[in-house]
């Protein structure tokens, strides 16, 4: 496939160049926290720590949109004019009254403790404010156009670079400002958004790829789904829901490198659960109005996703309108040609002033680490439990490439005996044999299942192996299977949900039945 070739070739390319730029941290004089955060990221990216900027604004989510103007912006703008990053032939002490011709700002990052939404004004005492024209924003979308001198404060500015044809350094050629922020629920997931992004430069991003469609708005549903075919020319697994419904426990959700999906207010069955965990680099988005509201709440989609290991959130502030929201396929677009983050965002993105926000280190190289190099360090016993993923990438490319399944399988085996970890290989596997020699197959999904249900995280691969085995007949052993599962776990809102359901499907003896019920009935009077 030559567009595929083309992908990997440019991914390659791209990963060749090393970061050298300009890059400014934003960090609260009034939280040492804050200050402490901006220091570490900036050691950790070889970031100059002169390139720190304190602004001595409230520690907290809302700042007036005066108190936006005076202490953040004009002080950013200073900044950049006094360290040559940014050029105004005017002179201005004020942004909005600058003419800037040049900018060598690659970045600008956000730690929390920083405020994140500029508050409602309006603009005179009789002023009717309309959903779109309102003049409150994200900080961050805000200081997108730090740099575009004096604009309408009412409604978004459209992004002029959105969509798929830019080249690398456009924004700053136009004069924008690459925005994104360190935060999450707390310090630590703030930091852990750049250890994320870090962990999967140096190993490479491994897992597999969630697509969760809404079935309410035909628009989300296509970008999700140009999403889903890009990730796919990858060679990443993909899982796909086409149900109103979330993903729910029932469905796979090991080592997702990709979660794309809507429209609810706040996580639920897996993206719930303290005990996932998103593979390194993860990037996670779900469409939903208020997703990043409250980045102190843990019911908030975007927090969620920093406290579970990701190293990119998207999410809004409030109501950005569905136009106005980030497109995952314009993001994966710019990722498969080997963007990094921050830039990917940017052209993913088609208005600022508004309400869209990014959790990330913007430096992220998503593809930096080749599959190739992944694969040699299998070779080379440099294995954890992400491993087997990067085998399943290259299988998936050499069914692109040719169709055959017989290759693939020597892909498979060929390195299964290197791996300590197997369950989702053994599971491609045995997906792979089902045509071919089904004894073996019946064999190699109950090794995959064997490794699978002893871990929350993957207990939904576990039911789907239990769904397959039922399929080939063996009853019996997929109730073992599922009866397993239940009592791999305490978790309450898992078994509250799963064994009503299990109870109707799985062929239990009387005994099993009993117990369940009992069990069932047990968590219900404790919830009460």
């Amino acid at each position: 496939m030559p567009f595929l070739r083309g992908i990997i070739f440019l991914t390659a390319l791209a990963c060749i160049n090393l970061y050298a730029g300009s890059v400014f941290v934003l960090a609260n004089k009034n939280s040492e926290k804050s200050k402490k955060l901006a220091e570490d990221y900036c050691k950790l990216r070889s970031i100059p720590k002169e390139n720190v900027v304190i602004l001595d604004v409230k520690d907290s989510a809302n700042i007036s949109r005066e108190d936006y103007d005076k202490k953040i912006a004009e002080k950013l703008f200073k900044v950049l004019k006094e360290r040559g990053a940014v050029k105004d032939i005017l002179n201005s002490e004020n942004p909005k009254h600058a003419l800037v011709v040049k900018s060598d700002v690659d970045y600008v990052v956000i730690a929390k403790g920083v405020p994140y939404r500029i508050s409602e004004e309006k603009i005179s005492p009789d002023a009717k404010i309309s959903a779109t024209a309102n003049n409150s924003a994200c900080v961050d979308s805000e200081l997108a156009m730090l740099l575009k001198g004096k604009y309408e404060l009412r409604g978004m500015q459209k992004n002029p670079l959105f969509g798929l044809n830019r080249q690398r350094g456009d924004y700053k050629k136009e004069n924008f400002l690459a925005v994104s922020r360190l935060d999450g629920l707390n310090f630590s997931d703030a930091l852990n958004l750049a250890d994320s992004a870090i962990s999967a430069e140096e190993k490479g991003l491994r897992g597999r790829a969630y697509i969760d469609m809404s079935k309410k708005y035909p628009a989300g549903d296509k970008w999700l789904l140009s999403a889903k075919k890009t990730i796919e020319e990858l060679g990443f697994d993909v899982s796909s829901d086409e149900k109103p419904q979330l993903f729910n426990y029932f469905d796979r959700f090991d080592a997702p490198a990709f979660y794309f999906g809507w429209y609810t207010d706040m996580p639920r069955y897996y993206p719930q659960s303290k005990d996932v965990k998103y593979s390194s680099g993860a990037s996670a988005l779900h469409i939903y109005s208020y997703s990043a509201q409250n980045l102190s709440n843990p019911r908030d989609w975007t927090p969620s996703f920093a406290a579970r290991n990701a190293a990119v959130a998207f999410g809004y502030i409030n109501e950005p309108f569905l136009t106005f929201t980030h497109r995952s396929d314009v993001y994966m677009h710019y990722i498969s040609r080997g963007f990094e983050a921050g830039e990917a965002a940017f052209y993913s993105m088609s208005a600022f002033s508004w309400k869209g926000i990014m959790l990330a280190d913007p430096l992220y190289f998503p593809l930096k680490k080749t599959l190739q190099s992944q694969l040699e360090d299998i070779e080379n016993g440099k294995i954890d439990g992400l491993s087997q993923y990067a085998v399943i990438r290259k299988m998936n490319l050499s069914l692109l490439e040719n169709g055959n399944a017989r290759k693939a399988i020597e892909i498979a085996e060929s390195f299964i005996p290197k791996l300590n970890e197997k369950f989702a290989l053994n599971w491609k596997l045995a997906l792979l044999y089902g045509n071919l020699d089904e004894e073996k197959s019946i064999t190699l999904a109950r090794e995959s299942a064997k490794e699978a249900k002893e871990n929350f995280q993957n207990f939904g691969l576990a039911f789907e192996i239990s769904d397959f085995l039922k399929s080939k007949n063996l009853k019996e052993e997929s109730a073992k299977l599922c009866l397993e599962i239940l009592n791999s776990t305490n978790d309450a809102d898992f078994l509250q949900k799963v064994i009503p359901v299990l109870l109707k499907k799985e062929s239990f003896s009387a005994n099993e039945r009993e117990f369940l019920e009992k069990k069932l009935s047990n968590l219900n009077k404790k919830q009460n």
